[in-house]
């Protein structure tokens, strides 16, 4: 009798599992959403796990700009063991932005059980894939000194060399897997048909070192010399880059 209670409490707790994985569990409940932010526009899908915690998958697709800044060519040479640059004209960097991110996160909400504005108060982590090449950078001079050495422009603190025609064709790369962090408000499958969900965060894709001919260029301060500022900010800022995301979300079941 015994061993029959305990089976038939078992059976009703195992019941009353499967209800509640029915209620909350993946698949359930499938969402959609778009929207813009920092990333471009984006476009996602996602799916409840519980009342606590959300997946999504996404992409990110942000439209090519450019930036470009002016410096001078110049070759290196060495006078009482210190290296020194000599200016031979005046020269453009053009570097050429180009963002498309897939993504997968998870959201969890801790404060699920309470009302109103805290049940959608939500911290989000996961990992966005892209290209390693987040730029492509192009250098042009107006010389107006010719030379046999070699010769370079700076970008940021890195040697850009300068082929003999005096342009140069370099890419400036990250990583390809990049942790993310971030907050908000908002659900990503939301209990009505549509809601909104806005998310600040942070993804880290690591030091910017910039390439030529797939091998990375050497640094300005293996010689001493001093490095291009305003370029380096600019490498910087992609070295763990802001995320605001806006988005309007809805529910297909």
């Amino acid at each position: 009798m015994k061993k029959l209670i305990l089976s038939g409490l078992a059976m009703i707790m195992s019941l009353t599992s499967a209800v509640a994985q029915e209620e909350t569990g993946v698949g359930n409940h499938l969402g959609w959403g778009v929207g813009f932010g920092t990333e471009g526009f984006n476009a996602s899908i996602a799916t409840d796990m519980t009342k606590y915690a959300e997946l999504e998958f996404g992409v990110n697709w942000a439209p090519g700009f450019s930036r470009t800044e002016d410096g001078n060519a110049f070759y290196i040479y060495n006078k009482d063991g210190q290296y020194h640059m000599h200016g031979i004209g005046k020269a453009n960097v053009k570097a050429k932005m180009n963002r498309a991110t897939l993504d997968f996160k998870g959201s969890v909400y801790p404060f699920a059980d309470k009302e109103g504005f805290a049940s959608n108060l939500f911290v989000a982590a996961g990992i966005s894939f892209a290209s390693k090449e987040i730029a492509s950078v192009e250098g042009t001079c107006k010389v107006t000194e010719n030379t046999t050495e070699d010769s370079y422009i700076r970008v940021g603190k890195y040697l850009l060399p300068l082929a003999d025609d005096k342009t140069a064709d370099a890419s400036a790369r990250v990583n390809s897997v990049r942790p993310y962090l971030g907050l908000g408000w908002g659900r990503l499958v939301p209990k009505n048909n549509l809601g909104f969900r806005v998310e600040l965060g942070c993804q880290f894709n690591g030091k910017v070192k910039v390439y030529d001919n797939d091998k990375e260029c050497e640094l300005l301060s293996k010689y001493g010399l001093p490095k291009d500022d305003d370029t380096q900010k600019v490498l910087d800022f992609f070295s763990i880059y802001p995320v605001l995301k806006v988005s309007l979300r809805g529910k297909f079941f």
